[in-house]
């Protein structure tokens, strides 16, 4: 059996903006898996940036993980920051979500990661989640496969089932119509 690998990464992680299908030496495939998504802050419990309001001053000062394949210390975020007159000190860069969040936990580092598809590991570590404190546009998510998958169905429908269950998992809450009862109040 040979073994297919998909990935899942955020856009401007490294990688260039992802807006063709083909990336880096040509050998690797990008779709956009999700829309954007609004980033947030996870720290530990008990945390310094936990207790009181998360303002930019605070959040720049902290010491920052994070996530990038290629070892990355830098990315739109400090860009962000550099245009509000701050500049945050990333001490390390995790290459996987899942890495990065594991170590939160254990130390006082910063993670600033896509809402929707980190918040059940967030939970699942305890970790808690803050509010960005700067305006940043919402972050994209890519599937990236290589391209000797590329006329292999099996990976093809692979692909597009990862595609269908990530989007229905982090579709935004549809609207809830009114009850009949909750109209006239009866």
């Amino acid at each position: 059996m040979r073994w297919c690998s998909l990935r899942c990464v955020r856009g401007g992680n490294g990688i260039g903006p992802l807006r063709g299908q083909t990336i880096g030496d040509g050998t690797l495939r990008a779709a956009e898996w999700m829309p954007g998504r609004r980033l947030v802050v996870a720290v530990r419990p008990g945390h310094p940036l936990a207790e009181g309001p998360l303002s930019l001053e605070r959040y720049a000062a902290a010491e920052h993980l994070t996530v990038s394949r290629r070892g990355r210390l830098r990315d739109p975020i400090d860009d962000a920051l550099a245009t509000h007159g701050h500049e945050r000190r990333v001490v390390a860069a995790g290459p996987t979500v899942d890495l990065a969040l594991r170590l939160a936990p254990g130390t006082d580092l910063v993670l600033s990661l896509p809402d929707a598809v980190t918040r059940a590991a967030r939970d699942r570590l305890g970790l808690i989640t803050l509010p960005l404190p700067l305006p940043m546009p919402a972050v994209p998510l890519y599937l990236l496969w290589h391209q000797r998958h590329d006329d292999d169905r099996a990976h093809a429908w692979l692909r597009d089932l990862a595609t269908e269950t990530v989007r229905a998992l982090f579709a935004p809450p549809a609207a809830s119509p009114r009850s009949p009862t909750s109209v006239t109040g009866q």
